[in-house]
């Protein structure tokens, strides 16, 4: 797997200042200093406030679970909240501003799904992998969004995501040098 380093300190900004969520049925219950995100089909929250790591260890990027970033094309200069013509409303919608202002996030394992499900693979510390759904998708009637990372494979099969990395073993994807730590926040 072929690994770039691409504005990881702009990547990271975006993320500590992303607490727009949706609301929606979660793994747990949500606050106002929590992020929303998408896990095996479902929707956690995560705390927002924790480290971010800059250009981290091979050590500790070997560790890290991914965090899909998966931004959302949009027209130059769009301000404000974004509704897809499907109805869809990204989890990070344009407020605050950010380098990805409209995106959603994809863990590949949280606690509390069983370690049948990927509960055994879940760390705290979140290796940023950024991705980009194409226009013609999301902005179709028919626009799911990518909500566990199980999808992820088949949504670039099926050309519901960008080419943003070629000459890479997965084009779909970057994989940066930036680790957050984002625990799971526990259910209320």
């Amino acid at each position: 797997m072929r690994h770039h380093r691409r504005f990881p300190t702009l990547i990271g900004a975006a993320l500590l200042t992303a607490l727009a969520a949706l609301p929606g049925p979660a793994i747990a219950a949500g606050s106002p200093s929590s992020e929303t995100v998408y896990v095996q089909g479902q929707t956690a929250e995560i705390n927002p406030g924790a480290a971010v790591l800059f250009d981290a260890s091979a050590g500790l990027l070997q560790h890290a679970s991914p965090i899909y970033i998966i931004g959302f094309p949009v027209a130059e200069g769009t301000i404000g909240p974004l509704t897809l013509p499907s109805g869809y409303e990204p989890q990070h919608n344009g407020f605050p501003p950010a380098p990805i202002p409209y995106h959603d996030h994809v863990l590949a394992a949280a606690p509390g799904l069983g370690t049948s499900a990927t509960a055994s693979q879940y760390s705290a510390t979140l290796r940023v992998v950024e991705m980009r759904y194409s226009s013609s998708y999301a902005y179709s009637q028919s626009f799911v969004p990518i909500t566990s990372a199980d999808q992820i494979p088949a949504a670039e099969a099926a050309g519901k995501l960008e080419l943003i990395n070629p000459g890479a073993t997965d084009a779909y994807q970057i994989w940066t040098t930036t680790v957050l730590v984002r625990p799971v926040l526990p259910e209320r």
